[in-house]
């Protein structure tokens, strides 16, 4: 059924998932009323600035929102008010002040909430923000996690002149497991160049401040670190700062006792393809969602293209249209002077070929194949490629999952 060109939607959660959502139901042609609630103070922002250009300090909060003020969207935003209740008989939604919103249908679009180790983190303006008034200049900086998120605060640790930055990637080379092994040993060789050390495969146990009762030694010296890092082989870190990047968890613990399906291991809001959760009225998308396909592997979680593809998808499904094939899974990464680009099913390959480039010139151009059929690409500082293999392919699920 599809939801009436008056219906009132509320959409919770002000991120990119609730922002783009919102955006397509205005271009796709509902014109009844819509209401988005975020638990934060700020209008809807763009968070993959905050590791680089945010972080640097070359740009502002201001510069990061999602919404234009020469366009804006004819939403009602409702902020600084988290949801802590969903109700489906009437439906609608409970806030923190106590408010209760009653609406027609409910997008669910909380995203996710990082999970912290110790030290900084980096996953709303507040932790880029405390992070980027730290004093990173001649610091020992400890990064923990191996991800683009962990290599990419590293690179701008090296630019705001650390004194060192180590990181505790928790596998020999960093993306090993995820990207294979020429574009990990790149990416090792990258930022190597730039002074970054790694650790091997050692991960970090707990991070534990240098005065603690269990270091007293460092209690109270002049110049020693703020913070001691236990790794698993036994081995333990000083550093000044640290800034853990080891994932994040779906931001669905206010939704526990409510009638969704949640995913057993992530506490994702479990869906079909579009979005809908099973319960008529109730939609959910971005990094609080476990799509039918991504549950599959057919398509990644927690990338920033593929929350804005579920919102196109998901206003298509709710206003009674046929949502369109949805593109490739697409992802990319700035690191010191390297922007890499990837695309496809990645994390389905069985074998990883050089087509282009070298490891030591950090220029490589990567295929991933799946029983030898081409299923992705990636590419550092390799755009047209990129592009160009993008421009050809369609995703075919059933194709893939035979």
């Amino acid at each position: 059924m599809s939801l009436a060109p008056d219906a009132h939607l509320l959409i919770i959660g002000a991120g990119l998932a609730g922002y783009y959502t919102a955006r397509q139901m205005r271009t796709q042609g509902h014109t009844g009323p819509i209401t988005v609630l975020g638990a934060e103070a700020h209008p809807a922002y763009d968070r993959p600035a905050l590791s680089k250009a945010y972080l640097c300090g070359t740009t502002d909060l201001c510069d990061l929102y999602l919404d234009d003020p020469a366009d804006p969207l004819d939403v009602r935003w409702v902020r600084s008010d988290a949801v802590v209740g969903l109700s489906t008989e009437p439906l609608g939604v409970r806030t923190a002040s106590g408010t209760f919103y009653l609406g027609d249908a409910v997008v669910i679009a909380t995203g996710a909430e990082a999970r912290r180790l110790g030290g900084h983190a980096i996953r709303c303006v507040e932790d880029a923000a405390a992070l980027r008034a730290a004093p990173l200049a001649g610091a020992r900086v400890a990064v923990i996690g191996g991800g683009f998120l962990a290599l990419e605060t590293a690179a701008t640790c090296t630019t705001r002149g650390a004194g060192s930055v180590t990181v505790i990637a928790g596998e020999e080379l960093p993306g090993l497991r995820r990207l294979g092994q020429p574009v990990a040993q790149a990416l090792h060789r990258l930022h190597e160049q730039h002074g970054v050390r790694f650790l091997g495969a050692a991960r970090a146990l707990s991070v534990t401040p240098a005065g603690h009762a269990e270091h007293p030694e460092h209690a109270e010296h002049p110049g020693s670190p703020e913070h001691v890092i236990t790794l698993s082989d036994g081995r333990r870190i000083e550093a000044d700062v640290v800034i853990s990047a080891v994932g994040a968890v779906p931001a669905t613990a206010w939704l526990t006792r409510s009638a969704l399906a949640l995913d057993p291991e992530t506490q994702a809001v479990l869906t079909d393809d579009t979005g809908f959760t099973g319960i008529p009225g109730i939609w959910a998308a971005g990094d609080c969602a476990l799509w039918a396909a991504q549950r599959t592997g057919l398509r990644p979680v927690g990338h920033w293209q593929e929350t804005v593809d579920q919102a196109q998808a998901l206003a298509s499904a709710m206003l009674g249209g046929v949502p369109s094939p949805m593109q490739e899974p697409y992802l990319w990464s700035d690191q010191h002077h390297v922007t890499i680009q990837a695309a496809g099913m990645l994390a389905l390959a069985d074998e990883v070929q050089v087509l282009a480039g070298s490891i030591e010139a950090g220029d490589l151009l990567v295929s991933y194949l799946r029983e030898g059929t081409e299923i992705g690409i990636l590419g550092m500082n390799r755009l047209r490629e990129v592009v160009r293999w993008r421009r050809a392919r369609r995703i075919r699920p059933a194709a893939l999952a035979a």
